[in-house]
């Protein structure tokens, strides 16, 4: 600061007024000039704190010879050598996707005729037995969580039970809004939220984590008036984070992982936020690894920046809360951390409820209302 101010000091004022009266034009190209020079230098310098010299000049290379591969792309002859590969390639997976089974009737529009009840059921049947991957024998990974079939049986029971109703119109439907209140007190309790925190159900973790980043958003523009906000994330985040930053148009920073332990490196996402900075995030466990982030690390900074803080525990749900019960180390992932602002917790998956139900819970009511 003490060089900044010499060199301030040292700079001919007089001169340089006197200059931009006389050639005000030449003056204001100056100014411009310098200050796009000032605004790349600084992203430069920010960047390069985030990644490090390496990362910088690995991003750099990349966007080096994409740009390389484009314009070999667009050359006479060469282009269309390429283009037919692609669409080889694409083909061969639409077809490995879309198999035409021998004697089954392809519907591609509304039958003419009606069909009974046991037609329409035995397509139904044929199109469940289609060969895929074994998933009640576990040959998947991430996409069923089966809680047994007395639960799939009970599952389908309530369905049924409640196929006609809107969860839209709580005063045509009460019980159903009842439900939901439940439901999210019942979370909320498990991640030690206090009467002052609240949540509402989504149709999955990707919608959960869109609303908590929209409602962080809000909370930014309103209270701090943030005109360009951005998010702050680990690279092992969800993708439903970048999503959002697409859908609400705002700036989104991705930072690197420990090579090791593959948690967030805190140093480098405190470097990473600005100003306009509202939300940053931990999940609680990340899809890659399934490992935790240093939340408790990640909560002190969101209290020191003053931003918001969300925990993504889509993955983690119904496990994480209870690691201490089940005899293993806690990690605390709640609530009881002061920076959280709000979690996500998919009730569809180790909480066994049906595709597609998860909980979005927020500090407090003002950023649910937003």
């Amino acid at each position: 600061m003490t060089n900044a101010m010499s060199t301030l000091a040292r700079v001919d004022w007089q001169r340089m007024a006197s200059f931009a009266v006389a050639n005000p034009r030449q003056a204001l190209i100056n100014t411009a000039v310098a200050y796009f020079i000032f605004r790349q230098v600084t992203k430069g310098i920010k960047t390069m704190s985030v990644y490090g010299l390496q990362k910088v000049l690995t991003h750099l290379w990349r966007a080096v010879a994409g740009g390389l591969i484009r314009t070999v792309r667009k050359a006479p002859g060469t282009g269309a050598v390429l283009q037919r590969s692609i669409d080889k390639v694409v083909k061969d997976i639409e077809k490995s996707m879309n198999v035409d089974l021998p004697g089954e009737t392809k519907y591609e529009t509304i039958p003419i005729q009606p069909m009974t009840d046991a037609e329409i059921l035995a397509i139904l049947k044929r199109r469940q037995d289609e060969p895929g991957v074994d998933w009640r024998n576990g040959r998947a990974s991430g996409s069923v969580y089966h809680g047994g079939e007395e639960l799939a049986r009970l599952t389908n029971e309530a369905y049924a039970m409640f196929n006609l109703t809107n969860p839209l119109h709580p005063g045509v439907f009460p019980g159903l809004r009842r439900i939901e209140a439940e439901v999210v007190r019942m979370v909320l309790n498990l991640y030690n939220g206090t009467a002052e925190c609240c949540g509402t159900t989504t149709s999955g973790g990707t919608e959960s984590i869109i609303m908590a980043v929209r409602a962080h958003v809000v909370w930014g523009r309103k209270t701090r008036g943030i005109e360009k906000p951005n998010i702050v994330i680990p690279i092992t985040a969800h993708a439903a984070f970048n999503k959002a930053a697409e859908y609400f148009d705002i700036g989104i920073t991705v930072v690197p992982v420990d090579p090791k332990t593959q948690r967030v490196n805190v140093k480098a996402m405190k470097r990473a936020i600005d100003s306009d900075t509202v939300l940053i995030v931990g999940s609680s466990a990340t899809y890659p690894h399934g490992v935790c982030d240093d939340l408790a690390a990640l909560s002190d900074l969101a209290l020191q920046k003053k931003v918001g803080f969300h925990v993504d525990s889509c993955l983690g749900s119904f496990i994480m809360p209870f690691l201490k019960e089940a005899g293993f180390p806690e990690v605390v992932c709640d609530f009881r951390l002061p920076g959280v602002t709000s979690i996500s917790c998919d009730t569809h998956k180790y909480g066994f409820a049906p595709k597609g139900t998860s909980v979005v819970m927020y500090a407090n009511k003002h950023l649910r209302h937003n």
